[in-house]
């Protein structure tokens, strides 16, 4: 059963196949009152702007303070603890909405912060670290284990090296203060009794929502699939096909009330 007055948090990366709308999930949203509707997405390199233009641009009904993006909240985790500061950011989108919001001054030569939001880094990038003596700062989203454990991990990639080459100035908050669930509270004004987090994966995140008690709604897909799902180690409180048998079982719902 959902709460009598649900509140929705939709993993953004989840509405789109392809670079495509998913119709069946452009309906279920657009049945909801956008006031209900909350939208995080793993992606770290998208400012908070970019993920509600990519949603309105796309006919998703939201509302921009209802969105939660990885280097966003990073970057206002940092601003709270360290007042005012320079910065700049290694981007393969070369997106800076987030600093122009959170009203960070942008340095490209001598930054207090660099902040990275994508492991694909040039030589330029590189030379560039090594060249300041900035803080440097990502979000633990970007790996791809989501837990920075490289040296058992079997994904290598760029951030074992810049763990150990830059690791007097490498600054990484604890993934618990920026995790996705605990953020939807406090930043999204939501009740934790009402959330309904929907999600195509099941992760350890995801399974310490379930575990708190929030309702966990998974959506099966093509890369998560009922056989993935039986055999995970974590667990949703229901798991649909797709969006439209979601659709049809909150309308019902709906109608009991």
């Amino acid at each position: 059963m959902l709460p009598n007055e649900p509140c929705f948090l939709f993993n953004i990366d989840m509405l789109f196949k392809n670079n495509t709308v998913d119709v069946a999930a452009l309906k279920f949203i657009n049945n909801i009152s956008p006031y209900n509707c909350f939208f995080f997405t793993d992606e770290c390199d998208i400012s908070h702007h970019s993920c509600y233009e990519k949603l309105i641009n796309s006919n998703f009904s939201c509302k921009y303070n209802n969105i939660l993006s990885p280097n966003f909240v990073l970057i206002q985790y940092i601003k709270k603890i360290y007042g005012n500061f320079s910065a700049s950011s290694i981007s393969n989108s070369k997106d800076i909405h987030d600093f122009t919001e959170l009203k960070i001054p942008v340095n490209t030569v001598n930054p207090n912060f660099i902040f990275i939001n994508t492991t694909k880094l040039s030589s330029y990038d590189l030379a560039f670290l090594k060249n300041t003596k900035s803080i440097i700062s990502f979000s633990y989203k970007l790996c791809r284990s989501g837990n920075m454990k490289c040296n058992v991990c079997k994904n290598k990639c760029i951030l074992e090296y810049i763990i150990n080459t830059f690791s007097d100035r490498i600054l990484v908050p604890d993934r618990h203060i920026l995790t996705t669930s605990s953020n939807a509270f406090s930043k999204l004004n939501m009740h934790s009794r009402n959330l309904i987090l929907v999600v195509n994966k099941l992760t350890a995140e995801y399974a310490l929502a379930y575990k708190h008690g929030r309702k966990v709604i998974l959506i099966l897909n093509d890369d998560f699939t009922l056989k993935d799902y039986i055999n995970s180690e974590y667990e949703a409180n229901i798991a649909f096909k797709d969006f439209e048998h979601f659709l049809n079982f909150f309308k019902k719902q709906k109608e009991t009330l």
